[in-house]
């Protein structure tokens, strides 16, 4: 009878473990769930105009509503946004992607929370050009990512935020809100460069490229810089075809080509910045003699 009786609170004693443990459990799913919900309105088809010549279009607005969201070991779990943006120009066109926040608890002013910008040219495959975390993210506007769109184009986008499930996440971030929404700037708009004639030859005035940048190599410091194109009786002038100097350009980095279009003539571009190298070749016309004789 004694060994029964202890059987049975043997039993009691694994059944109430057992409780105990997929009690636990429950807990850890619904709290692993139930981090922070984003509270923003439930916008619809949203194409807004930046500066002039590009509009950005998202495809379910601007603001991005998820609520029940946990740490993913894979970002494009999270929550996310999609838009594309179309220059309607014929020259380059730089815009910036602002996060503005409304409101966002501390406890989300983290280094796990994190966020990516994803881009593609066919909306379907797309590759990672910015990213950053909340930690350092204020009340206001944040520019998160800068983009060149090259003349006449369209790409596509995605914005997600995640928590990073691969690392140890902060509990205290269970439960916190944040209320933001998604903009854009035109930050830079870079012209077609035009060059004057610049001697006397007769020669083709040069065509630049979109892009590129007109240099001339200065000796004194042993460097390539950015040429004046305006003025032939100035400093660095670009060419002179009658004192067999070429036109010479390159293409740099997207990341300071904006920066070197506008830069004034005797500006060093660095050999790091440098993809390639070009030089114009200008039309000329010859005279045949003896045309009949071989």
């Amino acid at each position: 009878m004694g060994q029964v009786m202890e059987k049975k609170k043997d039993r009691k004693k694994i059944i109430t473990v057992l409780s105990l443990v997929i009690s636990i459990i429950l807990i850890i799913a619904l709290a692993t769930y139930a981090w922070f919900t984003w509270n923003s309105p439930d916008n619809t088809e949203l194409t807004m105009t930046v500066g002039n010549l590009a509009e950005i279009k998202f495809e379910t607005g601007n603001d991005i509503s998820e609520s029940n969201m946990g740490p993913v070991l894979d970002y494009n779990d999270g929550a996310s946004t999609n838009f594309n943006i179309r220059n309607k120009a014929d020259y380059v066109y730089y815009i910036d992607i602002i996060l503005n926040i409304n409101s966002i608890d501390q406890e989300l002013l983290n280094d796990t929370f994190k966020y990516k910008v994803l881009q593609s040219d066919n909306n379907s495959n797309f590759t990672e050009i910015c990213s950053g975390d909340f930690s350092s993210i204020t009340t206001g506007s944040n520019t998160i990512c800068g983009i060149g769109l090259n003349a006449t184009s369209t790409k596509y986008y995605k914005f997600i935020m995640y928590i990073d499930g691969s690392v140890e996440n902060n509990t205290n971030m269970m439960g916190k809100s944040i209320n933001g929404y998604l903009t854009a700037n035109a930050t830079n708009i870079i012209e077609p460069l035009v060059s004057e004639v610049m001697d006397d030859s007769g020669a083709n005035v040069p065509k630049i490229a979109e892009g590129l940048i007109p240099v001339v190599y200065d000796e004194n410091q042993s460097s390539w810089v950015r040429a004046n194109i305006t003025d032939k009786n100035g400093s660095y002038k670009w060419y002179d075809y009658t004192n067999k100097q070429w036109a010479n350009a390159v293409l740099v980095t997207e990341t300071n080509r904006g920066t070197y279009l506008n830069a004034t003539p005797g500006t060093v571009i660095p050999e790091d910045d440098v993809l390639a190298y070009y030089v114009w070749i200008p039309r000329y016309k010859y005279k045949v003699w003896n045309i009949n004789k071989v």
